[in-house]
């Protein structure tokens, strides 16, 4: 296993900030992340309130090349995740787009993208999530461990809490990646050849 991130000291110490920053906010204000991007294509319409401290928590924790699986923080960017499962041959199942969305929230946002027709979406391929909750407990979840907030949690838009740690599957990659383009002049023949990968993963 290989460790990026000093898990007891950096990651420790991001996740107590976040807790703090939770707890600095008045009862009955909004929770956001303290944060000033945002992949969401949408005007910003509420108040701009003290947010929670997401600081230090956008890396990777550590890869296990043999298990295939990576600890990541949730605000890590795809783009630095992929950089570093690279160097071991791995990548995630489902890479979204857009560089700078987070693994965090792909998950609770249902990121989506072209592997997803044999790997499903990013949330598929999550074991289990360490989320900080609206109630301000910081849970681990998976299928055994609050198997109904680890079910709800995706496409749940941070209403049920913020995922601090998730540990998802990795795939093998190889040097190269094979591009074929089919033309196709009608659209019901385009809707059926779509159909026909996704059933049989081949075309």
């Amino acid at each position: 296993m290989t460790s990026l991130l000093p898990q007891s000291a950096t990651h420790a110490a991001a996740v107590e900030r976040l807790r703090a920053s939770y707890q600095a906010i008045p009862a009955g204000r909004p929770i956001r992340l303290a944060k000033r991007t945002s992949n969401l294509f949408r005007p910003r319409t509420t108040e701009r309130t003290a947010g929670l401290d997401v600081s230090g928590l956008d890396g990777v924790i550590s890869i296990d090349a043999e298990s295939r699986t990576a600890d990541v923080q949730g605000m890590c960017s795809y783009s630095d995740l992929v950089a570093a499962t690279l160097r071991h041959g791995l990548m995630p199942r489902v890479v979204p787009q857009l560089r700078t969305i987070t693994l965090g929230g792909a998950v609770t946002g249902l990121g989506i993208e072209s592997s997803s027709f044999r790997n499903g979406l990013p949330h598929e391929s999550v074991l289990e999530l360490d989320i900080l909750t609206g109630a301000g407990e910081l849970l681990t979840v998976g299928p055994d461990r609050h198997p109904d907030l680890y079910a709800g949690f995706p496409n749940s838009y941070g209403s049920l809490g913020y995922a601090v740690r998730l540990r998802i599957e990795l795939e093998p990659i190889r040097p190269f990646v094979g591009l074929r383009n089919v033309r196709f002049t009608e659209l019901t023949e385009l809707t059926a050849a779509i159909d026909q990968v996704c059933a049989t993963r081949s075309w």
